[in-house]
């Protein structure tokens, strides 16, 4: 076999003909073409996005449990508070035979809005199992002369034991979950992460009021749909600005989670106004009076 004449290869791929900027002298004095890696790399950062900027969770405190710490914001609103335009205090008392009646189940005939627990989830995605984590509650309950409601956020997976023992104590306190298709999605993503941490506590209770149900009877035929954005604008009189969608909240998480870009505040928001929906909401269907 006859070797390559490497002059003529030189010069049929016009090697020695880069321009002085784009390598590095040869021991033969010619220049050599700048390698793969090198071009990759500078084509790379010209199209290399602008780093985002760090998103900080919302005022908060980072509570010490025996479990570890967990992160929990708390807001208190007043029964007067209107939200759209329905006083939270008008879920205090209710009509139980209105809500036995739309509930399709006398058993909440006798139901005390102290045993309510208002409830949202914000998940990693809509499927089942283990594999989906709940990252972010909504709780709410009636406290006094006051809602109150509670946040808990899941900032590094090592806290979620903690945050799960604190809702299984809420869950305890408030045995009757009011969520929106709660049924359904909430309280099976909830059982879930407790079988994981191996915690026994009542979420997959029969006194579970979800009002998706309640509203699909009372007012079903004159709304166009039943979800939840249009049951605010319709029966409660509110219009959300600027709200991040639900369906964009896992990436959101995750790209918190992976670098504190995702803007995870504004899912915090969106929770905030499901459960204040939802205290609305029942004292649009059965409450007997604002308090």
């Amino acid at each position: 076999m006859v070797a390559p004449n490497r002059d003529k290869l030189r010069r049929a791929f016009r090697v020695g003909a880069a321009r002085a900027d784009a390598g590095t002298p040869a021991r033969d004095g010619e220049l050599r073409a700048p390698n793969l890696r090198d071009r990759l790399q500078r084509r790379l950062g010209q199209f290399a996005a602008p780093p985002r900027a760090v998103v900080e969770l919302p005022p908060g405190e980072v509570t010490p449990t025996r479990h570890g710490p967990m992160w929990r914001r708390e807001l208190r609103h007043a029964l007067d508070f209107v939200h759209g335009n329905i006083p939270l205090g008008r879920a205090k008392v209710l009509d139980g035979e209105r809500l036995a009646a739309l509930a399709k189940d006398p058993a909440f005939a006798t139901l005390d809005a102290s045993e309510c627990l208002f409830l949202d989830t914000e998940t990693t995605g809509l499927a089942g199992g283990a594999g989906t984590v709940v990252f972010a509650y909504g709780l709410a309950f009636f406290r006094g002369k006051e809602l109150v409601v509670e946040q808990l956020f899941l900032r590094d997976f090592g806290e979620e034991l903690a945050m799960l023992q604190h809702v299984a104590a809420r869950l305890a306190e408030f045995p009757v979950p009011v969520t929106f298709v709660g049924k359904s999605f909430d309280r099976h993503r909830i059982a879930a992460r407790l079988c994981v941490h191996k915690i026994q506590t009542l979420v997959l209770t029969p006194r579970h009021l979800d009002l998706y149900h309640l509203v699909k009877r009372a007012h079903g035929k004159e709304l166009p749909d039943t979800r939840l954005r249009t049951v605010e604008q319709r029966l409660l009189g509110l219009d959300r600005h600027d709200d991040l969608p639900g369906s964009e909240a896992p990436a959101a998480f995750l790209d918190w989670i992976r670098d504190r870009t995702g803007p995870v505040d504004r899912v915090l928001e969106h929770n905030r106004l499901d459960v204040l929906s939802l205290a609305a909401l029942l004292g649009l269907l059965a409450g007997r009076a604002s308090t």
